[in-house]
């Protein structure tokens, strides 16, 4: 567990510690809470570091976990131009750290308010999320960080003009959770599938079209993608 990523634990052992305090006075034997917490947070917030020489032309995933959905979708911040999202939902025992799928340029950074569905459920959709659109040499790609029905907590690490490369850490999502990666349909061919594993930063969701940048990139003509080929 890295440092920033116990900062974020740190609200949860300080309950585990409070519990303990509480036994403690009660003339209960302390130490099962606090252990238990502790050992919660080592496989909930670990941060493991991944070094992979990555490609250029590839996107990367954002998060551990399933992919749930590959679809076709619109986004203000993709233009006008047809986008593709997926999701990768993140159980319990998945990494919770998100990383970004591109190397590029934070340019536009949001947190909305919403529901706490399920974050397995479609209409998780539409939960308290963070979103970011990072700008990469091929355009730009926006990630959307989904909080789930626990904990309802978003960390994020970077802000509007932080550069990252691809796979770098953006933040983490407090257990269960959902994370969207939205990409131009027009340039990208999706190379994952509905029910495919995936690992932050390793696993390789979609790749650039040869040729393609950041002129076709903004380009709104009918892709070539569709559902039944992934």
């Amino acid at each position: 567990m890295t440092w920033r990523a116990l900062r974020e634990a740190r609200r949860y052992l300080a309950g585990a510690l409070l519990a303990e305090l509480a036994l403690l006075v009660a003339g209960r034997r302390p130490g099962r809470v606090l252990l238990g917490a502790g050992a919660v947070a080592a496989i909930f917030f670990r941060d493991p570091d991944r070094h992979l020489a990555r490609e250029g032309d590839l996107v990367y995933a954002a998060a551990d976990g399933v992919v749930v959905g590959v679809e076709p979708a619109t986004d203000p911040w993709m233009g006008d131009g047809e986008a593709v999202r997926i999701s990768t939902f993140l159980s319990l025992h998945n990494v919770h750290v998100n990383r970004s799928p591109v190397a590029g340029r934070v340019a536009a950074a949001e947190e909305l308010s919403g529901s706490f569905a399920p974050a397995l459920f479609g209409r998780a959709g539409e939960n308290h999320r963070r979103r970011l659109a990072i700008d990469g040499e091929a355009g730009r790609v926006v990630v959307v960080q989904i909080a789930g029905a626990i904990a309802r907590r978003i960390a994020s690490w970077v802000e509007i003009g932080h550069s990252v490369s691809a796979g770098d850490r953006i933040g983490l999502i407090h257990f269960g959770s959902r994370t969207d990666v939205l990409l131009p349909a027009s340039s990208v061919e999706v190379t994952v599938r509905v029910g495919e594993r995936v690992r932050g930063g390793v696993s390789a969701l979609a790749r650039y079209r040869r040729g393609e940048g950041l002129a076709c990139a903004s380009t709104s003509r009918r892709p070539t993608w569709s559902p039944a080929a992934v």
